[in-house]
């Protein structure tokens, strides 16, 4: 029996589901943070939280229902996919976590001069 946490939210005239990301999902995409660069500026940056290609990820909305929202709406999208990826956003903040520490580290090495 296969048990996936679902979210659904009503936004305006149409219902966008939120769904639990698998661990192959979730492998996909550190592999796509690594390798990829986003293309779209205002869908990478336009929620601090979140992308909207992840947003995409975690629900069964199109580009174009995305396109279609509103900010305010679309965090309500974001809290749909936090509590039913709980998991996946606390392994997100350990790896941002990870990196902000690794850039204070050579920060630092960087700032310290060399003995004569």
């Amino acid at each position: 029996m296969s048990m996936t946490l679902n979210r659904t939210v009503v936004l305006g005239e149409q219902s966008i589901t939120a769904r639990e990301l698998t661990v192959g999902e979730i492998r996909t995409w550190m592999k796509r943070l690594a390798g990829e660069s986003e293309h779209d500026p205002v869908g990478a940056v336009l929620l601090e939280e979140i992308s909207l290609a992840d947003l995409k990820e975690m629900t069964d909305a199109t580009d174009e229902q995305l396109d279609g929202l509103k900010p305010s709406q679309l965090r309500q999208l974001y809290a749909a996919c936090v509590e039913v990826n709980p998991d996946f956003f606390a392994l997100r903040e350990r790896i941002e976590g990870l990196g902000k520490s690794v850039l204070e580290r050579l920060s630092n090495a960087s700032n310290e001069t060399p003995a004569p």
